[in-house]
């Protein structure tokens, strides 16, 4: 079984925030496949016969309290994590394997469950401004700014159900030809997000 955890911050005060864009995707996902998550006390989940999403209920800072939980309920062959990335642009996504938390609070909660190198990462940029990086990232998107996250989701919910199938490997690789697609879309027939 793999496993999917989307970071963010529990209750409606959050729920538009730009630190909350891992849940935005696992919402996205979950509409998308006609999902629905079910409650329990560490995190909300959606369980199949090869995937378990989870968005921990613990607030950011403590994500790792439910990374454990599930990893103790569950035999999980692989983990992905979805969050926000302040230093990648707008919408802009990322995948990486290992590496530190980056300042990200998140990370740093998981990375005192799983080690660095298990912690396979589908990274969102959310941007940054000149201010405190903590006010930005609690802030609320502006309008504009969430129609681009929106838009880029499909793309994210294609990585997720490639890493639930075919595993994280198949997922870097169809993310490389995108990318490198992306890059040539001046070309007839290439469109990106």
């Amino acid at each position: 079984m793999k496993l999917v955890i989307g970071l963010g911050n529990i209750g409606e005060e959050y729920s538009r925030t730009r630190h909350n864009v891992g849940f935005l995707s696992l919402d996205h996902w979950a509409q998308a496949h006609k999902q629905s998550f079910s409650k329990d006390k560490l995190f909300d989940f959606i369980k199949k016969r090869s995937v378990c999403l989870i968005k921990p209920n613990t607030y950011m800072n403590r994500s790792g309290l439910a990374l454990a939980e599930a990893l103790s309920r569950w035999k999980c062959s692989e983990t992905l994590v979805v969050h926000d990335d302040i230093e990648l642009p707008l919408s802009k996504i990322r995948i990486r394997n290992g590496g530190g938390d980056g300042g990200h609070n998140g990370i740093k909660s998981l990375l005192e469950v799983q080690a660095s190198d298990l912690l396979r990462r589908l990274r969102i940029g959310i941007g940054r401004d000149e201010g405190n990086p903590r006010d930005y990232v609690l802030d609320e998107f502006e309008d504009g700014e969430l129609q681009k996250i929106n838009e880029c989701l499909s793309t994210v919910n294609e990585l997720i159900d490639i890493f639930i199938t075919l595993g994280y490997n198949e997922m870097l690789n169809q993310y490389s030809k995108w990318k490198k697609s992306c890059s040539e879309a001046n070309k007839p027939g290439i469109i990106c997000p």
